[in-house]
């Protein structure tokens, strides 16, 4: 792969067609014959109606052709969509290859403060590489356009582009090692239920956003269900693999403040954008109390992200939500 980085992937900062420097306003896009322009002024020219505006500006290699069937245009919304649609074994693989990939990158960082080229570079390409195994298709064109983004825009502190997505999914994992145990992330069903909840927020957010989880507790619509049920599951291995080591506090502020350390801060949500709102803080106690007394007091099984798990995760913030709309929060 070095070979292929230093001899196919030239560096360069200016658009090909307006001769104007890459920037934040200004993102560049990668053609598969490689020639890379600003954003916008590909869309000028291809829209422009003008003799021969189907190929490339530079080289004429055709860009887009009529009746392609199933092949994937080479741009970010379009390579994205297509890999959210790879068949699961595909995405297991590819998480499993960013598990391990992380792994390493964590015992050579124990700070774990990484940097967008760290991810990129010893995670998340090497990931893309592997399950893509030398056959064309979404994660070999996901790889060549973040590569060749990347390197054009002097490889930027900040994600751009098609990286911002897999760069917010490297960081949920990385901030999930502390509640998912070593098992669970060998499981494909846990980790699609990670790719789930990442691509159910908007591709061109750098982030994950409380508000994100405040609406999905709500139960009003599926938008961002997948990332409550992974939540869910977070708080669930929470309370089976690091119980609390004093008694479940009698007084409901010493539950309030317990709960929100460990669900809101410590293991889980402590980068995150935004705040938890006071009406999730109460549905969290309820909650954490629910599945604490199933796991710990029943002996029941904990939440692992199984087929038909979503029943008891919808079951369990409806029950949250009544109970504090019924004032009955103990």
């Amino acid at each position: 792969m070095e070979s292929f980085i230093q001899s196919e992937l030239q560096p360069t900062d200016e658009c090909g067609i307006c001769t104007e420097i890459f920037g934040e306003g200004h993102l560049p896009v990668a053609l598969k014959c490689r020639h890379i322009f600003g954003h916008e002024c590909l869309l000028r020219w291809l829209r422009g109606g003008r003799s021969n505006n189907m190929s490339c500006p530079f080289c004429r290699d055709t860009i887009y052709e009529e009746n392609r069937g199933d092949e994937v245009p080479f741009e970010m919304i379009s390579i994205w969509n297509a890999l959210c649609k790879q068949a699961p074994e595909s995405l297991d693989k590819l998480i499993s290859e960013m598990w391990r990939n992380l792994q390493v990158l964590r015992e050579n960082n124990l700070a774990r403060k990484y940097k967008v080229k760290d991810l990129l570079n010893d995670s998340i390409f090497p990931a893309l590489v592997a399950t893509a195994s030398g056959q064309h298709g979404p994660f070999e064109d996901c790889y060549s356009l973040i590569a060749v983004s990347y390197a054009s825009l002097g490889q930027p502190e900040t994600a751009q582009g098609l990286a911002m997505p897999l760069i917010r999914l490297a960081r949920l994992m990385d901030q999930a090692w502390y509640s998912i145990p070593d098992y669970l992330a060998t499981l494909q069903r846990t980790n699609v239920l990670f790719w789930k909840a990442n691509a159910c927020i908007d591709v061109q957010s750098d982030s994950i956003h409380w508000d994100f989880i405040n609406e999905a507790s709500a139960l009003e619509n599926e938008r961002y269900f997948p990332l409550l049920h992974l939540y869910t599951v977070l708080i669930s291995q929470i309370v089976a693999h690091h119980p609390q080591s004093q008694k479940w506090p009698e007084r409901r502020h010493e539950r309030m403040n317990l709960v929100v350390v460990r669900c809101c801060k410590a293991a889980i949500g402590g980068a995150w954008k935004g705040n938890p709102s006071n009406a999730l803080k109460d549905k969290l106690v309820v909650v954490y109390d629910e599945l604490r007394r199933h796991q710990l007091d029943a002996g029941r099984i904990s939440l692992r992200g199984n087929e038909g798990e979503e029943y008891i995760v919808r079951g369990l913030w409806q029950i949250a939500g009544w109970t504090v709309r019924r004032g009955m929060v103990r």
